[in-house]
């Protein structure tokens, strides 16, 4: 097979920042369905942390992280988990989060187009730098693809 790989250009955009959202505690009762009176035993717990604000402005507020940490928490309870059990399946669900982000942060290389498909550059597949694996969506599965680069395909892609 004669498989083709075209460079999709990305326009690099600042990075977003979920650290500038904050939300008061009503707002973020709302938001998760959790009342404010659970919302301050949690902070008391140390389940969740609002955010330190200086001088003296008392109402609490909270970042994303607390959002994000909220919800699944609510969503464990939901569930029928106790409230430690949901606090420690959030944090869980969290550290894998945070793995996968970190990895997808490295090994991301970019977007291009093989075999006529979009795929994902994940970078190089072996120790000695010679396949590079890319990743795709085909009618809703996950499949892989390895790209030896001394390809006529791989060759095209690295003159971009």
């Amino acid at each position: 097979m004669n498989s083709k790989v075209s460079p999709i250009k990305l326009k690099k955009l600042k990075k977003a920042s979920f650290d500038n959202l904050q939300f008061r505690i009503g707002e973020l009762a709302r938001m998760t369905e959790v009342s404010t009176r659970q919302l301050r035993y949690w902070e008391k717990q140390g389940y969740v942390t609002s955010i330190e604000r200086d001088g003296d402005k008392d109402s609490r507020v909270y970042g994303f992280r607390a959002y994000v940490k909220v919800t699944m928490i609510k969503q464990f309870l939901d569930e029928g988990q106790a409230l430690h059990d949901a606090v420690s399946a959030a944090e869980e669900q969290i550290e894998g989060v945070t793995i996968v982000q970190k990895i997808m942060k490295k090994a991301f290389q970019g977007l291009d187009i093989y075999d006529d498909h979009n795929v994902v550059n994940l970078g190089f597949f072996d120790e000695a730098e010679t396949q590079l694996l890319y990743v795709s969506m085909e009618n809703n599965k996950v499949r892989y693809h390895v790209v030896d680069i001394e390809s006529e395909s791989a060759k095209h892609f690295q003159a971009d």
